[in-house]
């Protein structure tokens, strides 16, 4: 049953989705260390919704639309508005004004951030933890069921660690190839970085 998990676990780390799509974007225009900032956020995220289904908290999210409708909105809304930081954080850096300062200008721990509160508001994967965890849960543990839980969300981290560190690692050689984190100060990549942010948040939105 466990090897079964893994292999489903890495499959599902696989599928493209706003994660991955995330974790790429960032390596190939800013490197292979942002990116692996964005995924540790990310993989620390899944801690959380797995102690949410451990204690029963999902559940209860999962069966209160207006709650849902909650994350789901602070979660784009989050996202549309890292997509503005992103194009105030150019105008600002051409203007050359230190005393205007943004959530992007922060380093490793601000993409960790960014990753991490992604991650947490974002209702699909309460969900899906919430379907998914339970579905691999023998019955004949001799563990609690919530501390099996607990092991198994620790077990799908670290696949999800693993391809998404995969995925920083060979963005950033490609951005180490084309050269393009000399180009990611230019305003044409501003605007691609802020529509990246926004058409997540759109998935968010109306997925």
């Amino acid at each position: 049953m466990l090897i079964k998990f893994i292999f489903a676990s890495f499959l599902l780390s696989l599928l493209p989705g706003p994660d991955i799509f995330f974790v790429m974007t960032q390596s190939v225009t800013r490197g292979s260390k942002a990116a692996f900032s964005v995924t540790l956020g990310l993989c620390s995220g899944l801690f959380v919704h797995t102690a949410a289904v451990a204690l029963g908290l999902a559940a209860l999210m999962a069966a209160s639309p207006l709650c849902m409708t909650l994350v789901k909105i602070f979660g784009g809304l989050y996202l549309f508005w890292l997509g503005v930081c992103v194009l105030r954080a150019y105008k600002n850096e051409k203007n050359t004004n230190p005393d205007i300062k943004t959530p992007l200008g922060g380093g490793s721990f601000a993409l960790y951030k960014q990753g991490l509160i992604m991650n947490i508001l974002n209702p699909k994967v309460i969900l899906f933890f919430l379907s998914f965890l339970p579905a691999f849960v023998p019955a004949d543990i001799s563990v609690s069921y919530g501390v099996y839980i607990i092991f198994l969300g620790l077990c799908f981290a670290l696949v999800a660690l693993s391809v998404f560190g995969a995925v920083s690692l060979f963005g950033g050689y490609i951005n180490g190839v084309l050269r393009l984190e000399r180009r990611t100060k230019s305003k044409t990549f501003a605007w691609i970085s802020a529509l990246i942010y926004w058409l997540i948040a759109g998935r968010i939105f109306f997925g």
